[in-house]
């Protein structure tokens, strides 16, 4: 058997993601919402089993008659939120599947590509896995992790098709302001260019006031799509419920086309699950925000006194990038903290961020503390 010429390259950060132990002492791995669903959200009427699966029986998940009814209540859930047409909400399986949607719909083979750096993996692979030309758009700790859009007008040319960025940044979990993005926004717009943002943190700071400094892209410009999912905030990453939002009508029916070619009809547990978690956003924003904001705080008296690292406080979200001490190598610093004192911390070089490290800081507020005090512990083992 002949071997395959190219093969696929291996997605560094889930591969190293795996390694980490389920259920480990103190995680500081994990971006989202822990997988639960709170006891504040109300359950659903008339559910005799109790929890969100009443009205959905297992005999039931695999029924085609289903999919459309499920299809539609999530669209139009999805295109509440936002404030939009359930026409512009195209479904997908997770956001990790909104990436590769958007850009088997957009992007073709010899496109130029612009993507942030640093970033999550597949937002710059996946385009070069497509054949696009990939240029790369450096977001900076000296700036803020900021984007600026006068390097990115240095970048853009008449073969641009997309330009693919984070809000919040991954890993960083800056914002970018809904000023900034309306000025890359007309910048890429100039060369016939789509504004991608993955925006799975955003519904931890998620507004649709005019006056907020943060919106999701499709309400900013129409050459500006959003993407997103149930697993960040919302905290049910299992059921792979994702959407994209765009107001374009041309990309519309280009995105809507790629539906037949990745998964005909979503699942229709995934569709259903999906509708009620979102008629639940309120709650689950609230229950979100709050353990964000403690956690926050916990992390800033910490680094008050912990001088050896720096950071740029994030918008929102549950997750920082912090600056290691000079010529520390973050993947060492990282296996010592994990194999020591058995606390887990995502290497910076995972994102593209080489001597930082990614923190999350939604454990609770004991556990936390003591993994922040590990983290310090290891920083005496090895900076001298």
């Amino acid at each position: 058997m002949k071997s395959v010429k190219t093969p696929l390259r291996s997605f560094e950060y889930m591969a190293w993601a795996k390694t980490v132990p389920v259920g480990a002492r103190y995680d500081l791995t994990q971006s989202g919402m822990r997988d639960t669903i709170p006891a504040t959200v109300a359950e659903s009427p008339g559910d005799a089993a109790g929890g969100w699966s009443g009205g959905l029986p297992i005999a039931q998940i695999g029924r085609r008659d289903r999919a459309a009814e499920t299809l539609d209540g999530f669209t139009r859930a999805v295109a509440s939120r936002y404030d939009v047409e359930a026409t512009d909400v195209i479904p997908t399986l997770g956001a990790s599947m909104a990436i590769l949607h958007t850009l088997i719909a957009l992007v073709r083979s010899g496109d130029h590509v612009i993507v942030e750096r640093p970033t999550y993996e597949a937002l710059y692979r996946t385009p070069e896995i497509l054949g696009a030309r990939v240029s790369r758009l450096p977001r900076t700790f000296e700036d803020g992790w900021t984007v600026v859009p006068e390097r990115l007008a240095q970048l853009l040319t008449p073969r641009t098709r997309a330009v693919i960025l984070s809000n919040l940044h991954n890993p960083t979990g800056v914002a970018i302001p809904q000023t900034t993005l309306h000025a890359i926004a007309e910048l890429a717009a100039r060369v016939g260019a789509y504004v991608l943002i993955d925006e799975v943190y955003l519904d931890f700071d998620f507004s649709l006031e005019p006056t907020a400094a943060v919106l999701p892209a499709c309400k900013v410009a129409p050459n500006c799509i959003s993407w997103s999912s149930s697993t960040k905030m919302f905290g049910v990453s299992a059921a792979r419920a994702g959407w994209i939002v765009c107001t374009d009508p041309e990309a519309t029916r280009a995105l809507t086309l790629a539906i037949e070619y990745l998964h005909v009809h979503p699942p229709v547990c995934s569709t259903e699950l999906g509708r009620r978690v979102l008629e639940q956003a309120p709650d689950l924003e609230r229950a979100a925000r709050i353990k964000a904001t403690a956690g926050l705080k916990t992390v800033a008296r910490w680094l008050a006194a912990e001088r050896r690292l720096a950071w740029v406080r994030p918008g929102a979200g549950l997750t920082v990038l912090l600056r290691l001490p000079d010529r520390m190598n973050d993947n060492t610093f990282s296996d010592h903290l994990r194999e020591r004192y058995e606390t887990q911390v995502v290497p910076g070089s995972m994102f593209e961020a080489s001597g930082h490290i990614r923190v999350s800081f939604g454990l609770p507020a004991g556990e936390l503390e003591q993994a922040l005090a590990n983290v310090s512990a290891a920083l005496d083992d090895l900076h001298s």
